[in-house]
């Protein structure tokens, strides 16, 4: 294979003359960029140690010199391997190598706009440079990549070997398992872990036959139980036969008690709906005076009003007595001093003071007994008021008896359709009790087919191994007769 020092050659004449130019030219900014460089990757990054610069410096030199000898290719190699794995072959294409070239351009740029004719030289020499680079940098990643590539190829070839074996000899074990398992070795397990893509099936064909046998003990277990529930229901057959002739009397008797018990029910039922008739009809009439009391306490109420009303009245009467009494006064005075000329208007001025004297008395009266039939009043409305209480009370207590006799009465009725539905009852139950002595017949025959069929299937499982063996101690009970 060819290597990258037979194509990349150093320079001489007057490439490297004019490299060496534009390093003494650029040196001096060697600092500045490989900063600038580097806080790209790290912004926290302010100033370079002097050993990093003096590192970057050479390399500057020797990119510039066109100085790519041995030496060279031996010292880049381990520090492209070491910016590569901190920034990825990506990025340092596209972002290490691309911004180192583009400071040294801008810079050179810079240094040379006197000139464009050296500008345009030392560009092109230090790009060529930097690309040169950059070949270096590339060819020394993809050569890892391949040297990485083979490895884990062999890798891979030396794995897929071991799975093979692998696999070989863990199907060699579940064809052991399966060939037992089929021959109905209920007991086998993969007790061996498999190699990791293999072990879930071992796990799973475990669990599996770990179920079959929990299922099949189950059943064993099951057949032992129903050959005894054959044997006593066989024995219960026998007893089932004689009670049913019993229950058919008993049932008989039963009928009769509750034809006498329907009767009673019956009668019962039919006072229940006459007291409650007579409950509805008191509540009713308690309800219609509790009503007219209702009223009587409204025209108590306006008794009162009206009372006040006439105090008022009086009121006014005794006002206006004052103010003649008054006026008759101021009168007599006025007559005394006209003289005899004033006598006879003082005769009249008496007579209406006097008037005005008994109005006042007769309304003192009147007030008194409006008062008095005022308090009457008063006392009236509180007992209308605790009359009409009263008989609310006895509207809600008539009320509560209907209720519980009306209660009563639905529940004698339903009492007497619970009991007509017992006589059905009772009557299916003895028709059903001649049906059974049919079947009981039936019964047994049944109970012989049962027996017959549960030794087959005995036989049919004692053909598995089970982990718990122990068969004999499911052999049928001796069967107990029922009670």
């Amino acid at each position: 294979m060819r290597k990258i020092e037979d194509d990349i050659r150093p320079w001489s004449g007057e490439r490297k003359a004019i490299g060496q130019e534009l390093f003494r030219m650029l040196d001096k900014h060697v600092r500045d960029v490989s900063t600038r460089c580097y806080k790209h990757f790290d912004s926290s990054t302010t100033v370079l140690a002097d050993d990093v610069v003096a590192r970057e410096r050479v390399k500057f030199q020797h990119l510039c010199e066109g100085d790519f000898s041995s030496r060279y290719f031996a010292t880049q190699a381990p520090v492209i391997r070491s910016i590569a794995e901190k920034t990825g072959f990506t990025d340092f294409i596209v972002k290490a190598a691309s911004i180192y070239a583009a400071e040294w351009t801008l810079t050179v740029m810079r240094e040379t706009s006197w000139s464009p004719r050296k500008r345009e030289t030392y560009v092109r020499s230090i790009l060529e440079s930097i690309f040169t680079d950059i070949a270096v940098a590339v060819h020394v990643l993809v050569e890892d990549i391949n040297a990485e590539t083979r490895q884990q190829q062999e890798e891979f070839e030396r794995q897929r070997s071991a799975d093979a074996a692998a696999d070989a000899s863990a199907m060699q074990v579940m064809g052991q398992a399966l060939n037992a398992l089929a021959d109905g070795n209920l007991s086998i397990r993969m007790s061996e872990p498999l190699p990791e893509k293999n072990e879930g099936a071992r796990r799973d064909f475990n669990r599996a036959t770990e179920a079959l046998d929990s299922v099949m003990t189950t059943i064993v277990h099951t057949v032992a139980d129903l050959r005894t529930v054959v044997e006593e229901v066989s024995s219960a057959s026998e007893d089932l036969s004689r009670r049913t002739e019993q229950q058919a009397q008993a049932l008989e008797e039963t009928a009769t008690a509750l034809r006498e018990l329907t009767a009673t029910v019956q009668k019962t039922s039919e006072g229940a709906a006459t007291a409650s008739r007579v409950a509805t009809f008191t509540k009713d009439e308690v309800s219609r005076t509790g009503q007219i009391m209702i009223e009587a306490e409204q025209a108590m109420g306006k008794i009162a009003t009206s009372s006040q009303e006439i105090a008022r009245i009086v009121s006014v009467i005794d006002e206006i007595a004052f103010q003649t009494n008054l006026l008759a006064l101021n009168a007599g005075v006025e007559a005394a001093r006209a003289g005899d000329a004033g006598k006879g208007f003082a005769v009249v001025a008496s007579e209406v003071r006097a008037l005005a004297q008994r109005s006042a008395e007769a309304a003192k009266d009147i007030r008194s007994l409006i008062s008095a039939s005022s308090d009457q009043v008063k006392h009236g409305v509180v007992l209308v008021e605790s009359t009409s209480q009263t008989l609310s009370g006895i509207v809600r207590k008539v009320s509560e008896i209907d209720e519980v006799i009306a209660a009563i009465a639905n529940s004698a009725r339903e009492q007497a359709s619970g009991i007509q539905d017992i006589n059905e009852s009772v009557a299916q139950m003895d028709r059903a009790t001649q049906e059974n002595a049919a079947m009981v017949e039936e019964s047994t025959a049944a109970t012989t087919t049962m027996r017959s069929k549960s030794r087959q299937l005995s036989d049919l499982v004692g053909d598995f191994r089970l982990t718990d063996d122990r068969r004999e101690e499911y052999l049928p009970r001796t069967p107990r007769r029922a009670a």
